[in-house]
């Protein structure tokens, strides 16, 4: 079977398995809204939104405007008292953000290839963002989940060039991969979102396979340029399931972060569409 194919299978077998099971618990306050210090917190936010909105989606946002970004918010923090021990674990997901953010920076091209297996205590709330907490309970927190992701792993791919096998992590030696990277590579540096998607339908209706990775990138496409608010909560909520058969543990997400494939810069686009336009609550 197809590699999409079975992405598809699972996602939906998946669905059907979830809905008999209990949902997973939403951490409270996850936009962090309501601590002592949350008027730092929602600036540090709004800093974060800010610098992702001014950029482009699909390339590495200059090292010197993240450091900016990253310096001001901790300094507002630290400056309300956010960071004190008194504190304790307030805002966790703004923590977390500040953390990711920072793995941007790093220079040095062994610490920036396995940033969440050398740190657990980073990679694991990760994981459960990524896997097991409703995309959509993400993007109405309004911390840039998947924009800071897409930032890490365009920052991987640039320091580790030349250092590793970019076509055996895209998986390019997939039937019709290479053809629909090409397409893929022409069209994210024109920021053709019509392009990518005219190409992400052809490998879909057709069942070509292009690798895990290939197959995540077309299915983000699809729900990236979904106008309907449900169907692209649909959409989301198979992709999650995908992923989760995808990815297990730090080591794969780190390799799934290493991808040229502009997955988490749709992913992005994807559910940071609902901040704006939230799905209708069920009747």
């Amino acid at each position: 079977m197809l590699r999409v194919q079975w992405l598809l299978a699972s996602a939906a077998l998946s669905l059907m398995v979830e809905a008999q099971m209990p949902i997973s618990e939403i951490p409270a306050d996850l936009a962090c809204e309501k601590g002592a210090h949350a008027a730092a917190w929602q600036s540090a936010k709004k800093r974060f939104q800010s610098l992702l909105e001014a950029e482009d989606l699909f390339g590495l946002i200059p090292a010197d405007k993240i450091k900016a970004a990253v310096d001001a918010a901790v300094s507002e923090v630290r400056t309300a008292g956010g960071f004190d021990k008194s504190a304790g674990d307030e805002c966790g997901y703004g923590r977390l953000a500040i953390q990711l953010l920072s793995l941007a920076l790093v220079d040095d091209p062994v610490a920036a290839a396995q940033p969440l297996q050398q740190s657990l205590t980073i990679a694991n709330p990760v994981l459960t963002l990524l896997l097991d907490i409703p995309w959509v309970a993400t993007a109405l927190s309004g911390w840039p989940f998947f924009g800071i992701l897409a930032q890490v792993g365009h920052h991987k791919v640039q320091s580790l060039t030349g250092m590793l096998n970019n076509e055996a992590v895209d998986q390019l030696d997939k039937k019709g991969s290479q053809a629909f990277f090409t397409e893929m590579t022409a069209a994210k540096q024109k920021s053709d979102l019509v392009g990518m998607a005219e190409a992400s339908i052809i490998v879909l209706q057709s069942n070509t396979d292009v690798g895990v990775l290939g197959s995540l990138t077309a299915l983000a496409t699809q729900a990236a340029m979904q106008a309907d608010v449900q169907k692209r909560m649909g959409q989301c909520q198979a992709l999650q399931q995908a992923l989760r058969n995808a990815i297990g543990d730090a080591r794969e997400l780190d390799i799934a972060l290493t991808t040229r494939w502009p997955l988490w810069s749709l992913l992005h686009i994807s559910v940071d569409a609902f901040a704006s336009a939230p799905p209708a609550p069920a009747a």
